[in-house]
């Protein structure tokens, strides 16, 4: 079966461009569509595999292991990056090749050198599925607009779960997470700048299973000497707030009570500041 004849069956400009199509290959910038063409799948089902395996081992492991935990987030992004840019390639080439079929001009924003490839890639990947679905009929009169809706709802599909695939990735490496003990560096203290006096900080408390917010959970701040402990529960939130902290904040670490490895929970510091909560 003919992968590159996009609108070659409905439109005979579209079929004059295509007969051309040898010329234009010939070009650098073609080859290189070809090369990703050719190997979009095995990336894309690649990394997505890679997530799967290390995403099922880390929560097998209960994320006790920040390396495998690492490894997972680092697929999932790469994942979910190529999704989004997938579907936005896509919402591209269907609003361009709408417009050019509609003037009758493949020329505008160069769509047959980019957008008609891209648009054939995706019928040669469904046309099984058209084929199925319409059996002995003849939908080619329908093969433009099916092709197009085909195109913009997959794109915006790919658009919106990359994001909540980001979204719902552990957030670890983004977050401060507090460090249990140790002393506060030089450049620890030069990075942060004056540090206010009995401050008022506020934490929060997720859980790295759910990856929710944990409300109810009481949360122990301990002097790194062990001089002062402070304790406070979580609210519905599962932010905790301590006020007027005797000295200063890098004095402190914060953690779970019966967690203080942070295993099962991460205690996010949100703020930082002299005066008190109301």
């Amino acid at each position: 079966m003919e992968r590159y004849r996009f609108l070659a069956l409905s439109l005979p400009l579209v079929a004059a461009a295509a007969s051309a199509q040898e010329t234009v290959l010939q070009t650098e910038s073609a080859r290189l569509m070809g090369f990703f063409f050719d190997n979009y799948l095995a990336i894309f089902g690649g990394i997505l595999l890679l997530f799967l395996v290390f995403s099922g081992l880390n929560r097998l492991l209960r994320r006790k292991y920040g390396g495998v935990e690492f490894v997972a987030m680092v697929f999932g992004v790469l994942f979910a990056l190529i999704l989004i840019g997938t579907g936005f390639l896509l919402l591209a080439a269907t609003s361009v090749l709408a417009w050019a079929t509609a003037i009758k001009d493949l020329s505008y924003m160069g769509a047959e050198s980019w957008a008609v490839p891209v648009a054939q890639e995706v019928q040669y990947l469904i046309q099984p599925v058209l084929d199925t679905v319409f059996g002995g009929i003849d939908y080619t009169a329908l093969l433009q607009n099916l092709l197009l809706g085909v195109m913009l709802i997959g794109g915006g599909l790919g658009v919106f779960l990359g994001a909540v695939i980001l979204w719902k990735l552990p957030k670890g490496s983004f977050y401060e997470i507090v460090s249990p003990g140790g002393s506060t560096t030089f450049k620890e203290v030069m990075k942060r700048g004056r540090e206010p006096l009995a401050p008022t900080v506020t934490f929060k408390v997720i859980d790295r299973i759910s990856n929710q917010p944990s409300p109810d959970i009481k949360v122990v701040l301990k002097h790194k000497e062990g001089a002062k402990v402070y304790t406070r529960y979580t609210d519905f939130n599962g932010e905790v707030v301590f006020q007027k902290i005797d000295g200063l904040y890098s004095q402190y670490y914060a953690y779970v009570e019966g967690d203080e490895e942070r295993k099962r929970y991460w205690v996010i510091r949100t703020s930082i500041g002299a005066e008190s909560v109301t």
